[in-house]
């Protein structure tokens, strides 16, 4: 993958993000930081797409009816493309600049925009 089209990802990423509730935002790092993510296929991207729980190396996820599932699934797509790692670090920081209590102090480029 060529550098243009890894920001290009980035970019469409974090514009998904926006659309994340917490619980969904939960359960795709449940997933991501374990080492089960290995194993997630296209199949198990489109399962979690259509609102549907998976199941990977015999663990659970996305059981519940999660009302962001296609950004959700979204997420996991990127990590396949950009790397677990790279999308692990970015919901972290999502998660935690929703906990900080400042917002000032939260990430610019993980405000929702209004509808």
């Amino acid at each position: 993958m060529n550098d243009a089209l890894a920001e290009l990802l980035q970019q469409e990423l974090r514009a998904l993000e926006r659309e994340l509730t917490e619980p969904s935002l939960a359960e795709a790092l449940r997933l991501l930081e374990s080492p089960r993510f290995e194993s997630v296929t296209d199949a198990h991207v489109r399962e979690v797409a259509q609102y549907r729980g998976i199941e990977v190396a015999g663990e659970r996820f996305f059981e519940r009816p999660w009302s962001c599932s296609k950004e959700a699934s979204a997420m996991l797509g990127f990590a396949r493309m950009l790397g677990a790692a790279f999308v692990r670090q970015d919901l972290r920081r999502l998660r935690d600049s929703l906990r900080d209590p400042e917002p000032g102090a939260r990430d610019p480029h993980l405000e929702r925009k209004p509808r």
